[in-house]
């Protein structure tokens, strides 16, 4: 990816598939609970913005303890399995800060709360908003900012 031009406010169409692409790793990532270090290396290690229902680490250690468990954060792979993640939009522009993502996603999952007999499905789809920094020139991506801004429960679900 090249960088913006003064005043650029959308990339181009061919980096917005590249930006997709980034997205759909994360997501790829959480579904396959992958090692955290793989997780972890997504986002950035300081000055980190990351807000979800359940927690908000800080940095990429916090990241880390917030997907495990560890230092008081619930380790989410240790509550949601069978997870799936779609990508159903995501808009970039560009602003004074860098590049801003508006991201859709339909998350569905199974959940387990001891001693209950069965496990529950969960479904949701969640209205976020990241900002991603460029690293080796725009060659590649970290997540500065990741908020969930809504999560909107579908049809039978029972809440997070």
């Amino acid at each position: 990816m090249t960088q913006p031009a003064a005043g650029e406010t959308a990339p181009h169409p061919h980096e917005e598939a590249r930006i997709t692409e980034f997205v759909r790793e994360w997501y790829r990532r959480l579904d396959e609970h992958v090692p955290a270090d793989d997780v972890g290396s997504m986002v950035v290690d300081q000055g980190l913005e990351f807000v979800v229902p359940e927690a908000t680490p800080r940095s990429r250690e916090e990241v880390a303890h917030w997907y495990t468990r560890g230092n008081g954060f619930p380790g989410v792979i240790n509550i949601f399995f069978d997870e799936v993640h779609t990508v159903t939009s995501v808009a970039p522009t560009f602003d004074e800060h860098g590049l801003l993502l508006k991201v859709v996603v339909n998350w569905q999952c199974r959940r387990w709360n001891p001693p209950a007999p069965r496990s529950e499905w969960l479904g949701f789809d969640a209205f976020q908003t990241w900002r991603v920094v460029p690293v080796a020139a725009w060659d590649d991506f970290l997540i500065a900012r990741y908020v969930v801004d809504e999560l909107r429960p579908m049809p039978g679900s029972p809440p997070l």
